[in-house]
This record gives C-alpha cells, structure tokens and sequence, in this order.
C-alpha cells in the first residue's frame, strides 16, 4: 500500500517543524490543509501519528519509527531528481558568509557537503557585514545579523554564547588576576561592531563592572582570535567562531562561564527556494550545532 504524496510531506514537515502552523508556511498551504492530510494519513495506516496540544504535536511512537521511513525516501527522491533532472538549473551554489564563521565552522564542513552532493558547485564569499539587498547576489547567506527584506526568510543558525577566551600562556602569566577575577589591568581585544560588551557580561557573572583595558581594536573575529592566540589579551568572542579554537586548545577560557549572545549569526534564503539551496539548508540543519556547542561547554 502506497500513501498519498501530499500526506506524506505533510507529516514529515509538521514531524520536522514540530507544529502545523510552521509546516503550513513551509508548504505555502493552510493549516486547516495541512490538518487534513494528517488526519487522511492516520486514517489510511489506521494509526494515530500525533498527539496534539496547545504547544504543536508530539510524535507517538509509532510516527517516531516511521518518520526516518518517509524523510529518508523524501530525500532520496529529491537527491535523485536533481541528479537526473538538475542540469536544467544552474549546478552553482553561490553562498556568501561572514569571514569568521565561514572560516573557522563553514570551510571545514563542505568537504562532506561536496561528497553528498558532487553535482552541486560551491562559490564561496566570505563577506564582513550582512548584504543590503540580501540574497541579491547569492543563493544563501550566512550572516553576523541582518537586514529585513520583504523577499528573503530569515532563520538562527543556533544559540551562541559570548565566552571570554585568551591564549595558554597569557592564562598562564595572569593566573592570580584571572583567578580572583580581576581584569580591570588585563589588556583586551575588541572587535568592532559587537553589540554585546564586557560590562555586560561581567554583570551578567556577578563580576566587579570594572571591563580590561582594550589594548586592540580589530575588523572581525577571525583576525581578532588570530590576535589573542599571540597573547595580546583577553577576548569576548561567541561559541561558535571560538569552536575550532578551543577545540584545538590555541585558545582557552580565561574565565569559566557564558553569556546568551542576543545577537547572532543567520540563514537567509530567497522565499522561493532552488533545489539545490534546500540541499544546502537541509544539510546546515544536520550539523547539530547546539550539540556541539555543549560540548565546549562541558570539556572546558
């Protein structure tokens, strides 16, 4: 027995989304729409797939066991069709990024892109400032904030937390400062353009609001972690351009703790969307990025 198609891709959207409201602006359908390919799916198994409530739906057991099911032969037919139907649209993936995250998390990440999807071409801008006109000269944007457009959506890569890190011997050569947690005669790192600042996240740890002296002011986070790897000072930075760093032990936390960054880096995509930019979005929602970001929470 074959189910019907548009159910199908209803219940996998809503599994996905974890609510009707959102697979419905997914699908460019109603939610009543939506609602009613669900109900036609759970009549045609004989099974109840959702439990519903004021907050979405919850999977029951039985739709957990057969959403991989239905999402792996989803993706296998889109991957399928774009390979064989795919040279009708142009096979370049024209991504622009912020230069921080797209050199410290991006790059080291498209190699297994590249070997999903060999038919899709990437070219790669790494940019310092969101676009004006997003999406206007690129596929996909990964930006440090961004613009409101009428034409684009807009989506959170993750929760980022802002860390103070420096390098091992600069831990090393203020360790009684750092360990009484008096920074006020520390020199310090400061990018331009961070919304968030050091009386921030001093207040934000209980800390004496008395920040480091800035000894550098710097464009972006890359040069900026470039920077405190030679021991120039402290650095607020957020988790997920530090990741590399501290994963590889150039950089470590000066003091232990973190702050909610208001701020952080976005997924912007035209509202209609290509095949191969959906690849792309599809594979950025697998790199389980909050997961990762624990992990340098729990290690350091």
């Amino acid at each position: 027995m074959l189910p019907p198609q548009r159910a199908l891709l209803a219940f996998e959207a809503v599994s996905r989304l974890g609510s009707i409201g959102a697979a419905s602006r997914e699908l460019h359908v109603t939610q009543a729409a939506v609602s009613q390919q669900l109900k036609s799916l759970e009549q045609f198994l004989n099974c109840t797939l959702f439990i519903r409530n004021q907050r979405g739906v919850t999977l029951t057991q039985a739709a957990q066991q057969y959403l991989p099911v239905v999402a792996g032969s989803l993706q296998h037919l889109k991957l399928q069709t774009q390979i064989l139907f795919g040279a009708q649209q142009s096979d370049v993936l024209r991504i622009k990024a912020n230069t921080s995250i797209g050199h410290n998390w991006l790059i080291p990440k498209l190699a297994d892109f590249s070997n999903k999807f060999s038919f899709i071409k990437l070219d790669l801008t790494l940019v310092d400032w969101p676009s004006r006109q997003p999406c206007s000269e690129a596929d996909v944007e990964i930006t440090n904030g961004f613009i409101d457009s009428e034409d684009t959506q807009v989506e959170r890569l993750c929760q980022e937390q802002w860390l103070m890190v420096c390098s091992p011997a600069f831990q090393l050569q203020h360790l009684d400062a750092l360990a009484n947690k008096d920074i006020s005669q520390l020199p310090a790192i400061q990018v331009k353009g961070y919304e968030e600042s050091w009386m921030q996240w001093l207040c934000h740890h209980d800390i004496a609001p008395e920040p480091p002296n800035i000894q550098l002011e710097i464009s972006n986070s890359l040069h900026g972690l470039e920077a405190a790897k030679q021991g120039i000072g402290l650095m607020l930075v957020r988790s997920l351009v530090a990741k590399k760093a501290l994963t590889s032990g150039e950089l470590v936390l000066a003091l232990s703790g973190s702050m909610p960054s208001d701020s952080g880096h976005y997924v912007i995509t035209a509202n209609k969307r290509s095949a191969k930019v959906n690849f792309f979005c599809d594979w950025l929602h697998q790199q389980d990025i909050d997961s990762a970001m624990q992990a340098i929470f729990s290690n350091a």
